[in-house]
This record gives structure tokens, C-alpha cells and sequence, in this order.
């Protein structure tokens, strides 16, 4: 394509000039009824029928008006060719033009120029062409008179050569237009729901992050609250416990709001981070027992992200809906998967609070292609992940 117009049809009019010229100049010439010993107009006539397919994609309009330009001058011949131009450049007015209007403006244009030239050749008889024409002339009129229902089937066929393609090329246009108007409002569609999935995700980080550590900070709160009432001498440890943890929640914070925009947070893949999670707990009042069997695998931080979440989320539950029970934590490491069962000491009439904790972990394992359950069992709440392993994990 250059400059818009299409290689192929360049050729296709260089093809059909070809073919239209051999025809009038060697095989049946073409002249007007109007002008005598018009032998040129065959080539005239071939030119302006046929060189406008070259534009017809880019200036429809044009090409049309262009093409069918000729059609009122009375002849006594007609291109072989002349019918797929017309075809080609009609079914382009409708195709690809811009304004309805223009599109029906031309088409009127060519119904009436076509009009008038059959309507010449019927009148060329009359008595206007003797005064006109030499005997020679009149002599050919005559011969080429055509019965006044022939005319009329001609001018029919004429109108059908335009308006069928033209219909068939707005048809067309109308269902592009549909088409693309469908893939842009599955689009904006796309852009909603995948801006939804990041605020849930961007949400669910804030949660498990920060609202954890804002648990651990109320829970040390407390406990120096009581301190400092019974045992003042005593608050210096709660009081230092809330003063790292918002340093820390600080620190998360940040690293959030860095990294939330390329993706989820690194994890290092061993298990120092559950371990660190376990201890820290346990040193700001949250009784628990970490137990990891099975080979971790080395290379899957997607995972490692979601058991450290999934186990932070948890041990910060227990210390709100039960505080001062021991947590079990249990992290299985298999060839198929891996299991996350944290479990606490719970009355079933304690309900979980509404939040976004439970929810979030469950979208989670979702997103790895797991599951998580949670609910209480025999005065104990439990929480149960189970994460298929990815088929590029290393293990």
C-alpha cells in the first residue's frame, strides 16, 4: 500500500485499462452518437470508466463520480469491462465512504447520467440528430434504434448495477462498525474488570500487610495499657514492641506502594519469612508452633507469598477473635502441592468479624489455581489452603 492506495489495486485498474484499450482500438472501437468519425472517445471513454478503481478504497466518492462521468453521452458500444467497474466502484461508495449522504448523492448522480444516455440513444433519431448529423450518421442511429422496453430493461439493469453493490458494501460497513463498536465496549469491559482485580489486589495487600501489623500494635497497646496501670516499670517492653512494629508497618508501607505497580511483592523462597513471621508473633503475644515437613520448592515466589499471607492473615485473626490461645501452623511441602492448615482454639458461637482477611485469602489460592476453606470444628477454627504446584516450579 502507498500513500493509502492498495498495490492491488493499481494492478487490477493497470489490467483492466489493458484489456479495455485492445478492445477499442482493435476489436469493436467505441464512438459517440454526438461527434462524427469519434474514434478517440473509445480511449477517452476507457480511461475515465477504468482508471478510478485505483482510488476507489480511498476516495470512493470520487472514483464513483469520476467513473460514471461519461455514462449520459450516447454510444455505439459499450465496454466489455464496463460492468465489473461499475460493480467495483459502487459497491466501494457504499464500503467505505464516510457520509451516508455523499454516498446516496452519488449514487443519484450516476442513476440520472445513465438515465439520460439511454434515453440520448433512444432520441438519437429524432429529428434534432438530422439536423445535426450527416446522412451517415443518421444511417447508424437507425440501425441502433432500440424498442422502448429494451430501454426500459436496460435502464433497470443499469439501476441494479448500482444500488445491489452499493447496498451490499453499506450492509457490510454497517456490520464492521457493529463489530468494532462490540470489540471496543469488550474492551472498556476488559479495562473495568482488570482495574477492579488491581484495586482488589492493591486492597488485599494493604490488608495483609498493614492491617496486620496494626493488630500486633493494638494487642502490645493493650498490654501496655495494663502495664502501666498495675506495673508501670513494667510498659517499657509493650511500649518498644509498638514502637518496632509501626517502624515495620512503616517500612511495608513503602514497599507496597513501590512495588504494587509491577506486580505482587517478592518473597524469598525458603523459610525464613514464615519463620520470622512465627517468632515475631509469638514475641508480641501470640502463642503459636510452626511446623514445615516435605521439600519447599526453590523456585516459586508466587506461592511462598501466598503462605506467608495466608499464615500472617491467620495467626493476626487468632490474636483478635482469640487471644491467648496456642495456634498450630502446619506448611506440608509435596511433589503435587502444597498445604497450609492453621488451626486455633475457638468457641463456635465466636464469629469471624466481616473484613477483607478471609476473602483476600481465598482470592489468593484461587489465583494459583488452590483453595482455601475456613470455619469452625469441634471448638476450633481452622483455616485449610491447599495450592497446586505450577508447572515450571522447581522442586
Amino acid at each position: 500500500m502507498t500513500g493509502g492506495v492498495r498495490r492491488s489495486d493499481v494492478v487490477l485498474a493497470g489490467i483492466f485499462l489493458g484489456v479495455s484499450l485492445v478492445q477499442v482500438w482493435w476489436v469493436q472501437p467505441i464512438r459517440s452518437l454526438w461527434f462524427p468519425g469519434s474514434a478517440w472517445f473509445g480511449t477517452v471513454l476507457a480511461v475515465v470508466s477504468v482508471v478510478p478503481l485505483v482510488w476507489r478504497r480511498t476516495h470512493p466518492e470520487a472514483a464513483a463520480v469520476i467513473g460514471s462521468s461519461l455514462w449520459w453521452v450516447p454510444t455505439d458500444a459499450f465496454l466489455f469491462l464496463g460492468y465489473v467497474c461499475v460493480v467495483l466502484l459502487f459497491f466501494s461508495v457504499g464500503r467505505w465512504s464516510t457520509s451516508r449522504s455523499r454516498g446516496m448523492l452519488v449514487c443519484g448522480w450516476a442513476l440520472a447520467s445513465g438515465t439520460v444516455g439511454f434515453l440520448a440513444i433512444e432520441d438519437a433519431k429524432s429529428p434534432v440528430v438530422r439536423l445535426l448529423f450527416d446522412a451517415e450518421i443518421q444511417q447508424a442511429v437507425a440501425e441502433l434504434s432500440i424498442p422502448g422496453v429494451e430501454v426500459l430493461l436496460a435502464i433497470l439493469g443499469l439501476w441494479l448495477l448500482v444500488l445491489v453493490p452499493y447496498a451490499v458494501g453499506s450492509f457490510l460497513a454497517r456490520e464492521r462498525r457493529a463489530a468494532e463498536e462490540r470489540i471496543g465496549e469488550e474492551r472498556a469491559a476488559a479495562g473495568r474488570e482488570a482495574a477492579e482485580r488491581e484495586r482488589a489486589r492493591i486492597v488485599r495487600e494493604l490488608h495483609d500487610v498493614v492491617g496486620h501489623e496494626v493488630t500486633l500494635m493494638s494487642i502490645q497497646s493493650e498490654a501496655a495499657s495494663r502495664a502501666l496501670e498495675v506495673a508501670p516499670d513494667q510498659a517499657a517492653g509493650p511500649v518498644a514492641a509498638v514502637r518496632e512494629t509501626a517502624h515495620r508497618a512503616n517500612r511495608e508501607l513503602r514497599s507496597i506502594l513501590d512495588l504494587l505497580g509491577d506486580g505482587e511483592l517478592t518473597v524469598v523462597p525458603d523459610g525464613r519469612g514464615l519463620a520470622e513471621l512465627a517468632d515475631r508473633a509469638a514475641r508480641l503475644g501470640i502463642a503459636n508452633r510452626l511446623l514445615v515437613s516435605g521439600h519447599p520448592w526453590a523456585d516459586a515466589p508466587s506461592h511462598w507469598l501466598a503462605v506467608n499471607r495466608i499464615v500472617q492473615e491467620s495467626l493476626t485473626n487468632a490474636g483478635k477473635h482469640a487471644p491467648g490461645a496456642k495456634v498450630e501452623v502446619r506448611v506440608e511441602w509435596s511433589e503435587e502441592d502444597v498445604l497450609v492448615q492453621v488451626t486455633n482454639p475457638s468457641p463456635a458461637q465466636e464469629p469471624v468479624g466481616p473484613g477483607h482477611g478471609l476473602p483476600g485469602m481465598v482470592e489468593r489460592a484461587r489465583l494459583l489455581g488452590g483453595t482455601l476453606e475456613a470455619g469452625h470444628d469441634a471448638g476450633r477454627f481452622v483455616v485449610t489452603a491447599r495450592l497446586p504446584a505450577a508447572p515450571d516450579v522447581q522442586r
